[in-house]
């Protein structure tokens, strides 16, 4: 016969589950309360360190067209400053929308499949794409040094940088008006002002405001070069 306590050794542990409803549950209650925006994702970042063991979690947004700020930090600090390694792997990242991991040691990133591949060895950093509609909003990146990155929760780190990118499509776009647009729409005489808006927001990024706007480069600067011709004939 088989004892009891040996079928039992095969049951999962309840306090991994635990666990996981409760960082789960600490999301919604983040999501059902969220007010203030900057607030709301400070706020989940905290929870991702709290989740996964690591104390340094930041999201990189654009500051400029090829350099990035960590506008929003678990560590409290505000437009922080990230080293060239990263600053490169932050431009590469905005085109290609992969994953990317920078071993420590190493200037160069490297592209890491989250379904395939797994964390292991010396590593710095892991940068995981925040997108919405298949365009890069920003980027989470997770520092790795001192870690057993081994046990990285990958599914619950991408779900948290998920709402993170939502956040940050309001923010951005708050009504949503181009965002959800179909891309081949005829220019509206009223654009200008959001595509100048999305610009603003973006800090100048022209690439990131066209992802944004659910255009491509190439169709924002049809659209500002068209309207603008067109304000000017109106002054006229």
């Amino acid at each position: 016969m088989y004892k009891i306590a040996d079928i039992q050794d095969y049951r999962k542990n309840s306090a991994e589950s635990t666990s996981s409803f409760s960082w789960m549950s600490n999301m919604a209650q983040i999501l059902e309360t969220r007010y203030h925006d900057e607030d709301a994702i400070q706020q989940m970042l905290m929870l991702a360190t709290e989740a996964t063991g690591l104390s340094n979690i930041s999201v990189a947004v654009p500051d400029s067209p090829s350099r990035f700020k960590a506008q929003f930090c678990s560590t409290g600090i505000s437009n922080g400053v990230y080293s060239f390694a990263v600053q490169h792997a932050l431009c590469r990242q905005f085109e290609s929308r992969e994953w990317l991991l920078i071993q420590e040691n190493s200037e160069r990133p490297e592209h890491f499949d989250p379904q395939l591949d797994t964390l292991s060895g010396s590593l710095r950093c892991l940068l995981v794409p925040l997108m919405l509609r298949q365009s890069v909003m920003a980027v989470m990146v997770v520092d790795l040094r001192g870690s057993n990155a081994s046990t990285l929760d990958l599914t619950m780190v991408r779900f948290i940088g998920a709402q993170i990118a939502n956040i940050l499509a309001t923010q951005v776009v708050p009504n949503f008006k181009t965002l959800y647009a179909r891309p081949y729409q005829r220019v509206q005489e009223n654009e200008l002002d959001d595509i100048h808006a999305a610009i603003e927001k973006c800090n100048g990024n022209k690439t990131m405001a066209a992802k944004v706007l659910g255009l491509t480069p190439r169709q924002l600067r049809y659209r500002l070069s068209k309207l603008s011709d067109t304000e000017v004939e109106a002054e006229a």
